[in-house]
């Protein structure tokens, strides 16, 4: 692999996530084409800068990130305007709003991947402060309730326990600690119609006419109907007819493939399955384990995010509200991402520096 492809791949391919993003919201929701333009060049602005920053500045400040990460979420909860039932924004006047939920991952990953660095999870001292740090944001996010984010974190993050030296039995006593946790939400925290649909989807071929199903069958049509090679842009029935709900965001991969087909689909996977496959075997040259850890991380929480957005499009999953990475309209989830990917960007080139250094 040249240098220029170890430096110029992940610019790349958010180049071409950008223009399908782009174009895709051109064709079915153009009001909000020119809003997401700029949530790119926001997103690409956070790309090139932490990109650029030293990783012992990033390190010596990641406590501090964290904890403005969890005042922004207790904020969130208190003081949020409600929307459709949630609190899981803070809006600035009419100017802009930001979701601390979509921050998760890249703030508290860091701090975790960092910890499980310098801490061997292999004693239950250390494995009660990393499972501190991963469920206080956790809880908080559930609690707005946005249960499709909270499940992305806790698995983005999660992975970071089986690639330490944990010991089978307490990979095994978190597991059960997990499925008590999981039936409490379920009793006292998940709101009915969060139930409602994962037992709707559990019970589909038996409900097809429920409304909670209503998503998820006219997304499917959409998909369906692209075909091989698509309709062509501006001739997505489902979308521009608006049968098919949010379709700029949790359902934009049905409105992209009916637009655009199998073959569209299979590029644009095909994009994330490049990105993440270079981003495995970036962590496989590094011997810093929390590069190792980080850059996992970020391949985990791209690889979690497209396969349940575009599960639930398909009727594989049940509907839990996760967009699809860089596609979907929205800043605060753009940008997030961005942010993940300088960082993992720095660690390249971090890498790249290092490399020459020995060969001097």
């Amino acid at each position: 692999m040249t240098s220029s492809t170890k430096t110029l791949l992940i610019p790349a391919v958010l180049i071409s996530f950008a223009l399908i993003s782009l174009i895709t919201l051109k064709s079915i929701a153009p009001e909000l084409a020119s809003v997401q333009l700029i949530y790119w060049i926001l997103g690409f602005s956070s790309f090139i800068a932490i990109s650029q920053i030293r990783l012992t500045i990033l390190k010596k400040y990641n406590l501090l990130a964290y904890a403005g990460l969890i005042f922004l979420l207790i904020v969130t909860l208190i003081s949020s305007s409600l929307t459709r039932g949630t609190a899981r924004w803070i809006k600035f006047g009419d100017l802009f709003a930001i979701q601390p939920s979509q921050l998760a991952v890249p703030i508290a990953g860091f701090t975790i991947a960092l910890f499980a660095s310098k801490n061997k999870l292999n004693n239950p001292k250390n494995i009660i402060k990393f499972i501190s740090i991963l469920l206080l944001p956790a809880v908080l996010i559930l609690i707005e309730p946005d249960l499709g984010t909270t499940i992305h974190f806790g698995l983005s993050i999660g992975i970071i326990l089986f690639l330490s030296e944990i010991k089978t039995k307490y990979i095994w006593s978190l597991i059960s600690i997990t499925l008590i946790g999981a039936i409490f939400s379920w009793m006292l925290i998940l709101k009915p119609y969060q139930k409602a649909r994962i037992t709707n989807f559990i019970n589909s071929q038996n409900n097809q006419e429920d409304s909670s199903n209503y998503n998820s069958f006219q997304s499917q049509i959409a998909v369906g109907s692209g075909q091989l090679y698509g309709k062509g842009l501006g001739q997505g029935s489902q979308s521009h007819l608006k049968f098919l709900p949010e379709r700029q965001t949790d359902f934009i991969f049905a409105s992209y493939a009916e637009e655009w087909g199998f073959v569209g689909s299979i590029i644009l996977l095909s994009l994330y399955f490049i990105l993440n496959l270079f981003l495995i075997y970036r962590a496989m040259m590094s011997s810093d384990k929390f590069e190792y850890y980080y850059l996992i991380l970020v391949m985990t929480t791209i690889t979690i995010q497209t396969f349940v957005n575009v599960g639930m499009n398909i009727g594989l999953l049940p509907i839990t509200g996760v967009t699809l990475p860089f596609i979907s309209y929205g800043g605060s989830s753009l940008i997030s991402l961005c942010l993940m990917l300088g960082l993992a960007q720095n660690i390249i080139l971090r890498q790249k520096r290092k490399i020459k250094l020995d060969i001097r």
